[in-house]
């Protein structure tokens, strides 16, 4: 069985940034090398690895930029002053807050990157 070596550990890292031929190109190796690593299974399940930790990290990340952006919402609406739950109430419903996404938000980003990828290779 292979190990991952220090240079396809950098490229995985790369990966989750750049195309595959940029990242062949910063590590200073042909395009073909790059998707032959890619190709293996070692590798492959790194890379699977490490971008299901970078979606959770996203996942986190959106949902306390959610959390302050309601409390920014909350403190905006009357600061000192009583506040009106009605006033709120229409700003998350325009804002389209309640609703009901197609997607779950890190099944939205994979979509995203997936289709990303395909039309780079198509180019």
């Amino acid at each position: 069985m292979q190990t991952i070596n220090g240079r396809q550990a950098s490229a995985i890292e790369l990966l989750l940034s750049y195309p595959d031929s940029t990242v062949a190109e910063m590590l200073g190796v042909k395009l073909k090398t790059l998707l032959r690593w890619m190709a293996t299974p070692e590798f492959a399940e790194a890379l699977r690895e490490r971008e299901k930790h970078q979606r959770q990290t996203l996942g986190r990340l959106a949902r306390q930029a959610a959390l302050k952006a309601a409390v920014s919402l909350v403190e905006s609406n009357g600061i000192g002053e009583k506040r009106d739950p009605k006033v709120l109430l229409e700003t998350l419903k325009l804002s389209g807050a309640f609703e009901t996404p197609e997607l779950d938000p890190e099944d939205a980003l994979a979509q995203i990157v997936d289709r990303t990828m395909r039309s780079e290779d198509s180019a």
